[in-house]
């Protein structure tokens, strides 16, 4: 199988003793889910070298994770999920959260790895007209509501001085009572950064070249060709970089660079909207005429509602007044306190931050005819 890889002479403490890249011909020995992969190096009874080989790969990837997070790299949380689907039809028949293991950790500790290597490498060869990735540092300003609420209902301080500040603050956000606490309030931080970019090298200093939530001076993307186009430009720029091929003028054309990099933000940022409206879609037909109660969240609160995200199956919704019961009951909302307190037909108080279960079922929009999302409080 043809490849282009990254090859790096590495110290037991995970140091980067040198680093070279080429093409080259890889001859695949088996392959493992992740599971599969897990599993084999937690069997003790298993020492051959291949599961041996995977667990020299799983000690030297923690070592790396642990140098990012000293260095102030970020672990934040979005939700992920996974579709079941019926083996003959393909149609979706349940929604489950996704289970991250160390083997998830160790390949992505050396794709980052490798995308840094990259980075570096084609910036050195073309610093006017490097395809690379930043992510901005966030201004303050973008986590002055998290940081109020979590002060004001949970008396937790939120520090946001600089990136490991962050990262050791959402450590310590922790509900000795509610263990999913940490994962909402790493998914609420990560709605509060910048996104990340693309961009052409010759149109920033370098200082503004680093990446914040992976705490890398420079970065690119370059492991995933089959399905990003920012990577076949990053292995085009590569092979010349080392001398395997040429390349193609427009990639020595800052302005043409330029207008490549806007286009693939847009993209980008179109396929993640894609990617959460899909995840809304597929939970709905996986729904489509049952009803499920469960455990959700409340994420934020407003004056005539509130939105409850749901962990299992990583969607969340507005309940409004309206839902609650009609016509609109009274109700007051403490903007201080993130209270919602609702009386008349019904008597309900919301705050931020609580448990609540929820009723899950799918409806069809009669403006669209599209089928979505209903949720309905069923208790607190």
């Amino acid at each position: 199988r043809y490849a282009f890889s990254t090859l790096w002479e590495i110290t037991k403490d995970a140091d980067i003793v040198n680093s070279t890249f080429t093409k080259s011909v890889i001859r695949s020995r088996e392959a493992f889910s992740y599971e599969q992969a897990q599993s084999r190096i937690d069997d003790e009874a298993q020492t051959d070298e291949l599961t041996q080989g995977m667990r020299a790969l799983l000690m030297v990837s923690k070592k790396l994770k642990r140098k990012r997070m000293d260095a102030g790299a970020l672990n934040l949380a979005s939700p992920e999920v996974r579709v079941q689907t019926e083996s003959e039809t393909s149609d979706p028949v349940d929604v489950k959260t996704k289970e991250l293991l160390d083997t998830n950790s160790l390949v992505e500790e050396f794709m980052l790895l490798a995308n840094i290597s990259v980075a570096g490498k084609i910036y050195e060869s073309f610093p006017q007209t490097a395809l690379l990735r930043r992510h901005a540092s966030p201004p303050e300003t973008n986590f002055e509501q998290l940081t109020n609420q979590l002060k004001v209902k949970k008396d937790l301080e939120l520090r946001t001085e600089s990136s490991k500040a962050l990262a050791d603050s959402l450590d310590r956000c922790i509900d000795p009572r509610e263990p999913f606490f940490n994962t909402l309030v790493r998914i609420m931080a990560t709605r509060c950064m910048m996104s990340a970019e693309y961009f052409c090298s010759g149109t920033q200093s370098y200082p503004e070249f680093r990446h914040y939530g992976l705490a890398s001076e420079i970065y690119t993307h370059f492991t995933s060709p089959i399905r990003r186009y920012a990577d076949l430009v990053a292995h085009r720029q590569l092979a010349a970089a080392i001398g395997y091929e040429g390349l193609d003028g427009s990639l020595h054309s800052k302005a043409k660079l330029e207008g490549v990099c806007k286009n693939i933000n847009v993209r980008h940022r179109n396929a993640q909207m894609a990617g959460r409206a899909s995840i809304e879609y597929y939970v709905g037909q996986a729904l489509k005429g049952r009803v499920i109660d469960e455990e959700g969240f409340v994420m934020k609160v407003f004056s005539n509602g509130f939105v409850v995200f749901v962990p299992r199956f990583g969607i969340e919704g507005v309940i409004r007044l309206t839902d609650l019961a009609m016509p609109e009951p009274e109700s007051v909302f403490n903007a201080e306190e993130y209270v919602l307190e609702v009386s008349g037909s019904i008597q309900v108080r919301t705050e931020l931050f609580q448990k609540v279960v929820v009723r899950i079922s799918d409806i069809r929009e009669a403006s669209t005819g599209k089928r979505k999302i209903k949720l309905e409080l069923v208790r607190q």
